[in-house]
């Protein structure tokens, strides 16, 4: 069985690497699969995290 690992950030989704596929002797041959394997990282990905970076700015500039 060939796989490949895929890292995901936990809270949005978004990729944050693919591994290469770890092939097996059948890789390419018809009827084989790749199974892939998703693994949660971090947190929230730098586009996802702007928004919640501006409201802990707002929230500690009201004190």
């Amino acid at each position: 069985m060939c796989y490949q690992i895929v890292e995901l950030y936990s809270a949005c989704r978004c990729l944050y690497y693919q591994h290469p596929i770890d092939k097996c002797r059948a890789y390419g041959r018809p009827g084989h699969s790749i199974q892939k394997r998703t693994i949660l990282v971090g947190y929230a990905c730098h586009a996802h995290s702007q928004g919640h970076s501006q409201v802990l700015d707002r929230e500690t500039t009201r004190d």
